[in-house]
């Protein structure tokens, strides 16, 4: 059986998750587990409000979605990329009931910024409408705190590499970086790294000129 690895993606809302696991899933060809993404499908789907007790059951809702679909993949033997703002106290029970039932190689990505950019991030998403109108930190922009946020979404308690990732400061070099650090992460061996070769073009977009989520 392959040793599927699994790319965690995490950090606090406008840390820039979105953007780097969209661009390494591309990179990579690695399929991408976005809870948003399910989120968002389940609010065109089923509709939206402003009622915050509904976009939460929602939010449960796609949590145990992508931990389900996280499954499926890994018994496959498929390596994948998951990206959300993991909160250890919530997170490290399923991801480690993923580990002791699949033999997967877990590699985490902890995105962070400096708290003024991230803040001023987190409002320009609000403001120029491309946040899906169903999330209600829409309406809660007065009780965003970064530094508060930073400290919450932190690295799970698992096993296997991590490395924190300063969006802000991300740029065709550091990406290249980024890049070289993850084909070293191999799975058990003789199973080869999911993170070599891909699709990496040099001149691809930098990073930092595609525009933080």
């Amino acid at each position: 059986m392959n040793h599927p690895s699994v790319l965690i993606v995490t950090g606090a809302p406008a840390a820039g998750k979105t953007t780097l696991a969209r661009r390494l899933a591309a990179d990579l060809a690695l399929p991408l587990i976005s809870k948003d993404d399910i989120k968002e499908t389940l609010f065109d789907t089923l509709g939206w409000s402003d009622d915050e007790m509904w976009a939460r059951q929602l939010g449960i809702a796609s949590w145990n979605l992508l931990y389900q679909h996280t499954g499926h993949l890994a018994a496959a033997g498929l390596s994948l990329i998951a990206e959300s703002n993991f909160e250890a106290r919530f997170a490290d029970e399923r991801w480690q009931a993923i580990g002791q039932r699949y033999p997967v190689h877990f590699v985490q990505l902890l995105c962070w910024a400096e708290d003024g950019l991230v803040t001023e991030r987190y409002m320009a998403r609000i403001a120029d409408g491309t946040r899906h109108p169903g999330h209600v930190d829409r309406i809660r922009t007065d009780e965003y705190d970064a530094a508060a946020l930073r400290a919450r979404y932190t690295f799970l308690n698992l096993p296997g590499e991590r490395r924190a990732v300063d969006t802000g400061q991300l740029g065709a070099n550091e990406y290249a970086a980024l890049r070289a650090w993850l084909s070293d992460c191999s799975a058990t061996p003789p199973y080869p790294s999911p993170f070599q070769g891909g699709n990496w073009i040099d001149s691809s977009p930098t990073v930092g000129e595609v525009g933080w989520g």
